[in-house]
């Protein structure tokens, strides 16, 4: 998939943690089809979901800025 302007940015943060969108949404807690419609930007995940997401790369020992969570630049991933 290619982004435009409405990307979110969970696909950069998705290519960090290297994993799939069923990945990711099991470590957040939720359907794939849930964790789709928010990296094309047609919903947005909550604040608790998102502390998960940081709260796994922190676990995994990734490096993290809270601000990958409002940029949907492609090129940081």
């Amino acid at each position: 998939m290619h982004c435009a302007m409405t990307c979110s940015p969970l696909l950069p943060i998705r290519r960090r943690f290297d994993a799939s969108q069923q990945e990711m949404a099991d470590i957040v807690g939720v359907d794939q089809s849930t964790w789709s419609r928010w990296e094309r930007g047609h919903r947005h995940p909550t604040l608790i979901e998102l502390q998960r997401i940081r709260a796994e790369a922190r676990r995994r020992g990734m490096p993290w800025k809270d601000d990958w969570l409002f940029e949907a630049d492609e090129a940081a991933a």
